[in-house]
């Protein structure tokens, strides 16, 4: 192994795209559909839910997106070396250990509850650290933005909408009126500082960072009117935005690695994962659709292994992502095009057509033999 310097190379020559309006990860077409998925207002659709209340897209949702979106961290953690960067075995005892916690579990309690418990927390941050690591990408894109505003303003929300949502599932507050008048009072702090967030970004010049002021706007907006659903009580619109939120959560996930595997196709090291880059839409397309079939016959063959193995799945997409998507790591900052500029400030926005400068940067890469 040897280490190299060069000049890193520009987005759209690494990626193969053309070049389109500063700020955006793709391209705005890509983006809007994929990125900042505004198609989730579908959700205001009287006929979303069917006479049962069931939204007639959750069997997708849960087999053909979401159970995807989680295994296929696995998958890439497996064949790309660069995501490891040289902790295989830290990953291999992660897994190791992963299957010892579910089966102690199932063994000694005869059940998966408390794990269901584990895992929906912290899905729920999962949830919330995506979604500010996604703002984050569009910020460095576009200058450098407020860090810490940006990361927890949405970052808080997420996830104490997702505990609201639990709260309310339950009825743990219900009939308990000075609890109700408290939880009102916490939701309109909780919505705070992404309502700031998204008011500083509309007064700023916001046509000059089309990306990240679409994509805040389009997340901040959904996790704001299910918090507003849930302090009202409005049922219906909250079971559909619980949905229209699970499967964003999931196609931007997919959306991220789609655009990851296509900057690889030139970059780091060789391997499996570059090899399959080549054909990455064809291989992307047969996992979801033969990983949904696969899905849906092992929960009806043996329902009880499949939340299992799920259950082990889902701990390690939590676990993995927050070590292989970390932005601070300068050669992950590197390969995904959102370099910080030498010259960004975090207090202020750029001036018109910043973002649209490179400057060379020096990015130290290993060459795996």
């Amino acid at each position: 192994m040897s280490a190299t310097i060069r000049t890193a190379p520009r987005p759209a020559e690494a990626s193969g795209h053309s070049v389109t309006a500063p700020g955006w990860l793709v391209s705005p077409v890509f983006d809007l559909l994929f990125l900042v998925n505004a198609w989730w207002m579908v959700a205001f659709v009287p006929g979303f839910l069917s006479t049962e209340r069931v939204p007639h897209i959750e069997f997708w949702q849960i087999y053909f997106l979401t159970t995807p979106h989680r295994w296929i961290t696995l998958l890439l953690v497996a064949t790309d070396p660069d995501r490891r960067a040289g902790r295989s075995w830290l990953f291999a005892a992660m897994a190791l250990l992963g299957v010892l916690v579910v089966a102690a579990v199932r063994f000694g309690t005869g059940g998966f509850l408390c794990l269901l418990l584990v895992d929906y927390v912290w899905n729920a941050w999962h949830f919330a650290a995506q979604h500010a690591g996604i703002l984050r990408m569009y910020a460095r894109k576009s200058g450098g933005g407020r860090p810490w505003l940006e990361t927890w303003g949405l970052r808080s929300l997420v996830f104490y909408t997702s505990i609201r949502l639990a709260g309310w599932s339950y009825g743990w507050t219900a009939g308990w009126s000075a609890a109700q008048t408290g939880l009102i009072a916490a939701d309109v702090v909780m919505s705070l500082p992404m309502l700031t967030l998204l008011l500083s970004e509309f007064c700023a010049r916001p046509w000059q960072r089309p990306g990240k002021v679409t994509y805040a706007a389009s997340v901040g907006l959904l996790y704001l009117t299910l918090l507003a659903a849930l302090a009202t009580g409005r049922t219906t619109l909250v079971l559909s935005l619980t949905v229209a939120a699970a499967a964003f959560h999931a196609v931007e996930y997919l959306a991220v690695v789609t655009y990851y595997a296509e900057r690889r196709r030139t970059q780091g090291s060789r391997g499996l994962f570059r090899k399959m880059t080549q054909s990455w839409g064809l291989i992307l397309s047969a996992y979801v659709v033969i990983g949904g079939l696969i899905a849906t016959v092992a929960e009806r063959w043996s329902p009880d292994f499949w939340l299992g193995i799920n259950l082990w799945a889902a701990g390690l997409h939590y676990a993995y992502d927050g070590l292989i998507w970390k932005l601070r790591a300068p050669g992950t900052a590197a390969v995904l095009g959102v370099q910080m500029p030498q010259n960004a400030r975090h207090d202020v926005q750029p001036p018109a057509g910043a973002a649209s400068r490179e400057l060379p940067q020096l990015v130290a890469t290993s060459e795996h033999s």
